[in-house]
């Protein structure tokens, strides 16, 4: 079984932890995982600080809470081209192009103004 190295952990590992099937991958599966992760919580905390860092309808703000709390939620539903899921994969240019159509809440309000709808 062939072997090689992650250039993130240093750790030998099979081909198999590896994505690319070309064998030209530097991080095994679980770097490349951890590192896609930790780049997705810097761009929702960068969205976060864009919108002005705090719920639009209460007192919750980061850093005082975790960025987790935090939605963006469209004030038109009908001009919503993505959700954040997909948003976060984007550039930050079409990102902060939806993020303009967006207020910033917590979690909590974000479902009070869904309900009330």
């Amino acid at each position: 079984m062939k072997e090689k190295i992650c250039n993130s952990c240093k750790t030998e590992k099979p081909i198999s932890e590896f994505y690319d099937k070309s064998h030209k991958s530097c991080k095994c599966k679980e770097c490349f995982n951890n590192y896609c992760i930790e780049r997705w919580i810097k761009i929702k905390i960068k969205a976060i600080e864009y919108k002005g860092s705090h719920c639009m309808d209460c007192i919750n703000s980061y850093p005082k809470q975790p960025y987790v709390i935090f939605d963006f939620h469209h004030l038109d539903p009908k001009e919503k081209e993505v959700g954040w899921d997909k948003l976060r994969l984007r550039s930050w240019v079409k990102i902060t192009k939806e993020l303009d159509k967006c207020v910033l809440l917590c979690s909590n309000c974000h479902r009070i103004r869904h309900h009330k709808n």
